[in-house]
Formats: C-alpha cells, structure tokens, sequence
C-alpha cells in the first residue's frame, strides 16, 4: 500500500520577505531555519529565495510575490509530498478540472519534481515527489 500523501510545506506569498519574517519570528516566538531541504528554493513563482519556518514536521516557507510571475501577497500553496511521481498526480488533477500552472520539472539544484496545479476552487497544490 503507499504511503499517504504528506503535507511538508506552505507557500506563503508576502509584499516584503524582511518584514514579514520579522512578523513571524515575533509571532512564533523563534528565528528561521538556515537548512529547510524541503521548500523549492528556488520557487518558479517567487521573486525571492525564501525564509523558512519550522512548525513540526510541516514548514511556512515565506516567498516574495511576483505578479510578473503570477503569484500576489495572500496566496498561498500547499507543499505535498505525494504518493505517485507528480506527473501522474498531476494528471489525476486534470481529471477533476484543475489547471496544471506548472511542470511537471525537476527543481534547480535541489533533485525534486514539482508540480503546482490549482484546484476549481483555487487553492494552489504544490505537488513534490519527496
């Protein structure tokens, strides 16, 4: 039986990376993370390299929004590590209407496939095959 989809990451996309990090170092009470490994980094939608978060076993990876690149403050993405290569998932989201935004690609220098396919509902799915 596969293992089941996991939830690793949540793309949070801000006005200002430097601020809002100040924001949520204060708010949870601790710095960013230097080593994430599980955040793209570099995102095909931000404009900046991220700050990362630890929460658990799931991190808020803050990226700077690139409307140029498609991305605004307030969107956000859910990072999943999914249980198929991300192509065929992706794939299983085109058979319920979701638009594939992108790949699937490997990420620059970091080894991973991403997918990111946003639901009839619009909310933004980050699919990564580990």
């Amino acid at each position: 039986m596969p293992e089941p989809p996991e939830i690793r990451f949540l793309s949070l996309f801000v006005p200002d990376v430097a601020a809002a990090a100040q924001h949520y170092e204060t708010l949870l009470g601790g710095p960013p993370v230097a080593a994430h490994g599980r955040a793209p980094d570099p995102h095909p939608f931000a404009g900046s390299e991220p700050v990362v978060f630890e929460l658990g076993t799931v991190l808020i990876a803050l990226y700077q929004a690139n409307p140029n690149r498609g991305t605004h403050p307030g969107d956000v993405g859910i990072g999943v590590r999914v249980d198929a290569p991300p192509s065929q998932v992706a794939e299983r989201a085109r058979s319920c209407r979701a638009q594939v935004l992108y790949g699937p690609k490997r990420v620059p220098g970091d080894g991973r496939t991403l997918a990111v396919v946003m639901l009839p509902d619009r909310h933004f799915f980050e699919l990564v095959d580990r």
